[in-house]
């Protein structure tokens, strides 16, 4: 268990990171229980607080905002946010 700082900034790009995978999940079928809980886990947080985050969470969140990250820059758009949010993880 590790606490984690979010801000508005960081809670948006890990709801953009994680919203794509869900829906991927959904339409094929598979489990969508823990992505949904971490979604609204995430959803509900006050912007600038501390929250505490599994070791499992922290490593499927930064799984997908690492594809964002990747998604971005193979479009050549601006990886601040998905930086950012990276260094929080690690």
């Amino acid at each position: 268990m590790r606490e984690i700082k979010l801000t508005r900034a960081n809670k948006s790009i890990l709801l953009k990171a994680l919203a794509p995978y869900y829906y991927r999940e959904r339409a094929l079928g598979h489990s969508t229980h823990e992505v949904g809980k971490l979604i609204l886990k995430i959803d509900s947080l006050p912007a600038n607080k501390k929250a505490t985050f599994s070791t499992e969470e922290i490593c499927f969140m930064r799984t997908t905002i690492n594809r964002l990250r990747n998604e971005r820059l193979s479009k050549g758009q601006y990886t601040d946010a998905t930086d950012d949010m990276l260094l929080k993880l690690i």
